[in-house]
């Protein structure tokens, strides 16, 4: 009789470990799947898969175009951000209310299209942490040129007609009295017979190149112009001449900060500006919203607006205390047109001031004007001179000529604001090739003032906000009191901003 065998439970537990290794394999492999076409209830599952796989990818790209759609649209853009308020309420009364915030902020191709997103990612960011600009920086330094998006619509390199502009305002008087400045813009461009370019759309039709000292390009510091051979024709601000100004623009080549000019350098807040007090009290009044029988409502108007407020809450306490002061000025039978006065001047409050954003008209500068920002005369100031002078050009700057944009403004004032309108005939005569002549003329004889007549009218000497001014003989000393008290509507009829930045270099700017 055998013994029985020892068991070997080392083994046993190998065996046992082996046998579990080969389950789990075993469970983990993936389900055999078979498709039998000669099955109907193969070709019935297939259908339906098929279907569904169609139904929900229909679905997916539905949903990504309209959700596409939607971060393109003027809403997303406007409404979904807060720190985006201000620019929508303006964009909503804009020449480009119809045109979606895509079309300039983004443009067409798929790689502006994926920086957009990238760059909007950041300012989700930025929003989610509060830690946004405010306001938001203008001009956008990533914002296309213009070529590639405003010219898909507009052709400024083409020749455009001249237009006659009529501009209403009202004095700070006790009548608020209407003045009516007439003007005729030369648009220009590009004659296409000729080949030669002039008045204001010049700009764009030559290349134009200049470097700015400051984010808001309102400080130029250099101007290169190109010539038919390529060459530039550099004009440089006077403080920089003998100062190792070359070495400077090379630098600035190559730091990436010399920028063609483009209409955005003029036009830059087209669907966003902000007009000024001025600007908008006038225009609440030519529309009758403001009523001009109330007294000094104009001057009162202007005053509360440009004054600093930390809230909307007190501003408007502010103008609640203006009720008072223009109701004590008026008659028992109009003082209802003191509380409707306010109530618009906190309408206009409401779309051009925004506290909480650090936002106004100040701000964001509109360059498209010379009032009342710099606009033009940031370079058109006298005061960028030619970098390599000749005998022949030894004093050249650029062009301070008020009539190579415009013609001399005609204005109208009260009852004689109805003054014929400008007209040009022939070429202008030699004394009107430097804007000096409209402070000179006065010295015309009674000769010269006929020949006058014959291109400007005879209302043209009625012009009451400028003729028959009586000048203090220390006036270049006492201007800044004489303006104070005067108001500077009349003094800039003539000197405009133009001739105070040929003894103020930097512009008369606030501060």
């Amino acid at each position: 009789m055998k013994s029985p065998q020892p068991t070997n439970d080392s083994a046993g537990s190998s065996t046992a470990t082996a046998t579990a290794t080969a389950t789990v394999k075993k469970h983990r492999r993936w389900p055999k799947l078979t498709i039998d076409l000669g099955k109907s209830k193969h070709r019935l599952n297939l259908l339906l898969a098929v279907l569904t796989l169609f139904v929900v990818g229909i679905g997916l790209a539905a949903g990504g175009i309209k959700g596409y759609e939607y971060t393109e649209s003027r809403e997303f853009c406007g409404t979904t951000c807060h720190s985006m308020d201000p620019q929508w309420i303006r964009y909503q009364i804009s020449p480009h209310v119809n045109v979606p915030c895509a079309a300039c902020h983004v443009g067409s191709g798929a790689q502006h299209f994926v920086q957009s997103k990238i760059d909007g990612s950041r300012q989700l960011v930025a929003t989610i942490f509060n830690n946004f600009s405010r306001p938001i920086k203008s001009p956008v330094k990533n914002l296309r040129p213009a070529r590639d998006v405003c010219e898909s619509c507009h052709t400024p390199t083409s020749f455009k007609d001249n237009i006659v502009r009529n501009i209403l305002h009202y004095d700070n008087d006790q009548a608020n009295t209407p003045i009516m400045t007439s003007l005729i813009l030369k648009m220009g461009g590009v004659q296409e017979t000729t080949g030669h370019s002039l008045g204001i759309h010049w700009h764009i039709s030559g290349k134009v190149f200049y470097i700015a000292s400051d984010d808001q390009r309102q400080v130029m510091l250099w101007v290169g112009v190109q010539q038919p051979d390529g060459s530039l024709k550099e004009y440089f601000a006077r403080d920089l001449i003998g100062m190792g100004q070359m070495t400077f623009v090379e630098k600035a080549r190559q730091e990436g900060r010399v920028r063609e000019m483009d209409c955005i350098d003029c036009h830059n807040r087209i669907a966003h500006n902000i007009p000024s007090p001025e600007q908008s009290v006038d225009k609440a009044i030519e529309d009758g919203l403001i009523s001009q029988s109330v007294p000094f409502v104009r001057a009162k108007a202007v005053a509360a607006l440009k004054a600093k407020y930390t809230s909307k809450a007190e501003a408007y306490n502010a103008f609640d205390k203006l009720t008072e002061s223009l109701q004590s000025s008026t008659s028992m039978v109009d003082s209802s047109q003191a509380s409707k006065a306010v109530q618009e001047i906190k309408k206009i409050y409401d779309v051009t001031v925004f506290p909480e954003m650090n936002l106004d008209w100040e701000t964001n500068p509109n360059n498209s004007r010379h009032s009342p920002s710099l606009g033009c005369f940031r370079c058109h100031d006298g005061n960028h001179i030619l970098s390599t002078p000749t005998s022949s050009n030894a004093s050249q700057v650029i062009s301070v000529k008020c009539n190579l944009c415009h013609t001399v403004p005609i204005i109208g004032r009260g009852s004689e604001m109805l003054v014929e309108a400008p007209v040009i005939v022939g070429a202008p005569p030699a004394t009107h090739n430097d804007f000096r002549w409209t402070i000179e003329h006065r010295t015309t004889t009674d000769a010269q003032r006929v020949v006058c007549l014959n291109c400007h009218g005879s209302g043209f000497c009625n012009n009451g906000a400028c003729h028959n001014l009586s000048h203090p003989s220390n006036m270049a000393f006492t201007h800044p009191k004489e303006i104070a008290k005067t108001g500077d509507q009349v003094c800039y009829t003539c000197h405009q901003n133009v001739t105070c930045t040929r003894c103020h270099p930097g512009g008369v700017v606030k501060n």
